[in-house]
This record gives C-alpha cells, sequence and structure tokens, in this order.
C-alpha cells in the first residue's frame, strides 16, 4: 500500500480544494483497504475515506490524520442462461465509465445515470439517482466491512435500507463499502426514456 505524508488533497477533489493530510494511504485492493479503514495507530488521528471526491470540500488546513484514498478496481460480469447479468464491481471503480461499459454490453438498468461523477462504492451510500432510475433498483448486495463488528458482509438490497436519495449507510462510517453487485437486463436499445427532457434529445416522447 502506498504511503505519503504531507500531500494536499485539493487534487483528489472534484472542487479542487483542500488542504494537506498528514498522511495519505492509498488502498488499490480490498484487503489493503480494510486493512486501512481498520484504522492505524491511534497515535495517526482520525481516518477518513476519500474515493472519486465528488463534491467533497476539505478545509484549508487539511486533515490532521489518516486519509484512505480508495482506488480499488475490477469489474465481474456473470450472466445467465436468460441474458440477465450480475455486475460485481469494486467500490474504487469510477461511476460512469462503468455505466459505459454497461451500455456497451448491452446490459439495461443504469443507462439513465450516465455522467454522474464519483465512485461505484459511493452510489449505496447516497442512492444515487436521475432521470427516473436509481441504484435502489438493481443493487442486489453490497460487501461492506463492518467497523464495530471487524467483520466483512454481504448485506441485500433489502439490508441497505434504501430510501429517495438515502439509505442507512448514510451519516455515519460504520460501514466501509468494498464491491457492489447489479442485477441488469439485456436491452441493448435501454430501458423507458421516463422523462420528456431525456427522451427529447432521443427523438422520442416520455415513456418511449
Amino acid at each position: 500500500m502506498e504511503v505519503a505524508h504531507d500531500v494536499a488533497l485539493a487534487p483528489f477533489t472534484t472542487l479542487r480544494l483542500g488542504g494537506p493530510a498528514r498522511r495519505l494511504l492509498v488502498a488499490t485492493t480490498d484487503d489493503e483497504l480494510v486493512s486501512a479503514a481498520r484504522g492505524p495507530d491511534p497515535e495517526d488521528g482520525p481516518v477518513v475515506l476519500l474515493a472519486g471526491g465528488s463534491n467533497v470540500v476539505v478545509a484549508d488546513r487539511g486533515v490532521d490524520g489518516t486519509v484512505v484514498g480508495v482506488a480499488t478496481r475490477g469489474v465481474e460480469i456473470s450472466r445467465a442462461p436468460d441474458g440477465t447479468a450480475h455486475v460485481t464491481v469494486a467500490a474504487g471503480e469510477p461511476w460512469d465509465d462503468l455505466v459505459a461499459r454497461c451500455v456497451e454490453e448491452g446490459l439495461a438498468g443504469i443507462e439513465c445515470l450516465s455522467g454522474i461523477p464519483g465512485s461505484t462504492g459511493a452510489t449505496p451510500i447516497q442512492n444515487v439517482g436521475a432521470y427516473g432510475q436509481d441504484v435502489a433498483e438493481t443493487i442486489v448486495r453490497v460487501r461492506v466491512l463492518d467497523r464495530e463488528a471487524g467483520e466483512i458482509l454481504d448485506l441485500t438490497g433489502e439490508d441497505c435500507g434504501f430510501r429517495y436519495r438515502d439509505s442507512a449507510f448514510k451519516g455515519n462510517d460504520r460501514h466501509v463499502v468494498l464491491r457492489v453487485t447489479f442485477a441488469l437486463r439485456p436491452d441493448p436499445g435501454g430501458g423507458a426514456a421516463r422523462y420528456a427532457e431525456l427522451a427529447r434529445p432521443l427523438g422520442g416522447d416520455a415513456g418511449d
């Protein structure tokens, strides 16, 4: 795992704001992320996770502790005989890249969520959505580190407590998302465009 000291955090955020982290770890595997998220020596201060850095504002004074950069990668696609697919994605995978790949693979269910910045691991926390779709519709499993219990758990979509732009993960740091599994359907044309603003550029009407 890469370790650096007194690293400016501004380049790691989309708003390009932020002073230095006293200690920066970059986790590229699930094992590294689990080890780092469980926390180093207490003398190293608090542990803060930073993935895509979307809309994150870091104070000019920085973080007097350890920042863990979530840089895990990996996409596994498992297809059933009927063409439906389970797509399991590492938390650090860029979300928009995943959407583009699923569209290229002819898999529908998250195509309206193109253009949303950030990492895949952040999507269940916010229950990311746009244009009539949200990830709660397709998430079937979220693998997490439960920091309180010290265990790795596989949670179902129901366990996640999804609500509009909300989930059981939001507002606390108990769970660290490691991987997310989506159930997508084969449909090269995509689903219905529920919003007129989306349908018009595609040459149709809402519902087409």
